[in-house]
């Protein structure tokens, strides 16, 4: 059955905010009010990613959850955690087919590491969606039971970035899913506090360099968020909100509509030409970074040049992510001036990187 021609509804919701905003007591708890009208199944990344996913060596410039490390054409392999969690959407893909179409199986993803589709697969067997046995056999495909109509996955995660999300909608849009966003506000101190009674805390240094680099859902802006609901956590209880229930409602009763022929080959073309545009960025970046270091070895010892070179690095992988998101949340892509500005972004940081180095080398030794 095509997805233009399934009529079993489906949605994807996505709880988004900050470590210890009360995301995941949220999700537990939706789990267990959920309304019997429908099922509910949900997807912690949390609980799914698998352990060394978190315990790569931490970029220099950022910790590890948000970490400036992304993957480079021809360039350094991408991060596991980010490797993990495009696996983890495939794996969600491949459910979503096998249950929209009532398909008795569920297959692995052909490149998908047995550790994350084994957590998968625990994860479905705890909510009844495949048997245990089954889930801990290490099995490629495993038998689904059989579900009730409508399916609302929640999908529980930091979401941080606008392209983190954006990916979970053109998912949607693919298999014409419902979509919709459930924002937790909470300030800071609170998630900090909360941060340090969990059983498995995060650094708090992770919270705030979060807080800062958090893109909030913009409805005004992006009209693919516009199904988004603002909860404010910080004194709990908001499961209890009616607006919650309206919001899957609304979502599971308006699919994203399906791309018609014209605008999938518009979209096609368009990745070709993002693909295209981040790998000319990436050249330009390395062709700045090799002539820098060429000026930078007449005159810094071998200790400085490796520590410029690995700043340098870090700030073109977070030049290229900058580019990918921008990408990744617009539709009309002026390329000349997104070009500049990632590169000027790159001087910029590279004068300063160079500013510094100059002005500590200057310092008389004591």
């Amino acid at each position: 059955m095509s997805a233009r021609e399934r009529i079993w509804p489906m949605g994807l919701c996505l709880l988004c905010g900050l470590p210890g905003a009360g995301k995941s007591t949220l999700a537990a708890a939706l789990k267990e009010k959920a309304s019997p009208a429908y099922t509910m199944v949900l997807l912690s990344y949390d609980e799914i990613l698998a352990e060394d996913a978190f315990e790569e060596e931490e970029s220099p410039c950022e910790s590890r959850e948000v970490s400036c490390q992304s993957p480079e054409p021809g360039g350094r392999e991408q991060s596991l955690w980010k490797t993990y969690r495009q696996q983890l959407l495939q794996c969600l893909e491949h459910l979503v087919e096998s249950v929209s179409s009532r398909s008795p199986l569920l297959q692995a993803p052909g490149d998908i590491k047995d550790r994350l589709w084994k957590r998968f697969c625990q994860c479905l067997a705890s909510q009844g969606l495949i048997s245990a046995s089954r889930s801990n056999s290490g099995s490629r495909h495993v038998c689904i039971n059989p579900v009730h109509f409508p399916v609302v996955f929640i999908l529980d995660d930091n979401f941080y970035y606008q392209s983190m999300r954006y990916e979970v909608y053109q998912l949607a849009r693919k298999y014409s899913l419902g979509f919709c966003q459930l924002y937790l506000q909470c300030s800071t101190e609170s998630c900090l506090q909360r941060n340090k009674d969990r059983q498995k805390p995060v650094m708090d240094r992770t919270i705030l360099l979060m807080e800062r680099k958090m893109e909030k859902p913009n409805p005004e802006k992006n009209t693919w968020e516009e199904n988004s609901l603002f909860l404010d956590s910080s004194g709990g209880g908001v499961v209890d909100d009616t607006r919650i229930n309206d919001l899957l409602s609304r979502a599971l009763e308006n699919p994203v509509r399906l791309l018609d022929d014209d605008n999938e080959e518009r979209e096609r073309d368009r990745e070709i030409c993002s693909a295209s545009l981040i790998h000319q960025a990436d050249q330009s970046l390395r062709r700045l970074i090799s002539e820098t270091m060429q000026t930078v070895k007449e005159s810094a010892s071998k200790q400085d040049i490796k520590r410029i070179a690995r700043e340098l690095q870090c700030v073109k992988s977070k030049a290229l992510e900058q580019l990918r998101q921008q990408i990744a949340v617009q539709t009309v892509h002026p390329e000349r001036d997104r070009r500049f500005n990632v590169m000027s972004y790159f001087t910029e940081e590279k004068e300063r990187i160079l500013q510094l180095y100059w002005c500590q080398a200057q310092k008389p030794k004591i």
